[in-house]
């Protein structure tokens, strides 16, 4: 095991007996102040099985508490692939047909990056106005979020492409055509890698806070329920839910990404 793995695991330890110490500390303070800082065997053995009461009202139990976790990350992971693959296709399309043509670049850029800069959660409003509480809006809030973000990496990656590389297939009798195909897009291929990294962390923002809103399932749902009842408990299992799945998918695109740009020194 490497040193950096270590180092995470460390992290990670230290973080648990942080949270132990403090519920101990908050414990001795009140019942108010335990509640707000649960110890890990409350959260084992009491947050986590009560679950399975989003279960059709069923007992504390860990089969359906489990169940109740699993169908609501499944949820969750649904509309952050397909606001991903939706937001992602978009945004690559956007991006290249701007970056490589100048006059739409001078009309239509800075109208992206006045959109850049609002912060997404505030449009939270506006999108549940639009749509209400339906599926669609939550996914289309996902992927109007991620569109921005490839967008700007595509348009800024091909105002950064290698120039000398560009003359250089010029002098040799390249087309634009040719240029563009085998010459710009190939370098900004680690350009989308790194813009699906970014995208993918902000992506469970985004879905966290429409589901925070609007939805009727998912992970957001059990959030804002559990903060409803202050049951801290299970708000921390979500939270560690989150940072399994987000670990588990930039592992996966940071995989996928070094066979795709394995060709690259």
């Amino acid at each position: 095991m490497g040193t950096k793995h270590v180092k995470k695991i460390l992290a990670a330890v230290g973080l648990v007996v942080f949270w132990q110490i403090a519920a101990l500390i908050a414990r001795s303070g009140g019942e108010y102040a335990a509640v707000l800082v649960p110890t890990w065997g409350k959260v084992l053995t009491e947050s986590l099985p009560g679950f399975a009461a989003f279960r059709g009202g069923a007992l504390p139990n860990y089969g359906d508490a489990l169940y109740v976790l699993l169908s609501s990350s499944l949820i969750t992971v649904k509309r952050v692939l397909i606001g991903l693959a939706a937001g992602g296709l978009a945004g690559v399309a956007t991006g290249i047909i701007i970056g490589l043509w100048p006059v739409l670049r001078a009309m239509l850029y800075p109208i992206i990056r006045i959109l850049r800069n609002i912060p997404l959660l505030a449009l939270i409003a506006l999108f549940l106005v639009w749509f209400g509480g339906e599926e669609r809006g939550i996914i289309i809030y996902i992927a109007f979020g991620l569109w921005i973000i490839y967008t700007t990496n595509i348009i800024e990656a091909i105002d950064n492409a290698d120039r000398i590389r560009i003359n250089f297939a010029r002098t040799l009798g390249a087309r634009n055509m040719d240029i563009y195909t085998n010459v710009i897009l190939p370098m900004i291929v680690p350009n989308i890698i790194n813009a699906t990294k970014v995208a993918l962390g902000v992506a469970w923002a985004i879905a966290l806070g429409g589901e925070f809103l609007a939805a009727q399932d998912g992970l957001g749902r059990l959030l804002i329920v559990s903060q409803q009842y202050m049951e801290t408990g299970r708000m921390l299992i979500i939270l560690i839910v989150f940072i399994v799945l987000t670990a588990i998918f930039s592992w996966v695109v940071k995989v996928a990404g070094n066979r795709i740009t394995r060709w690259m020194p």
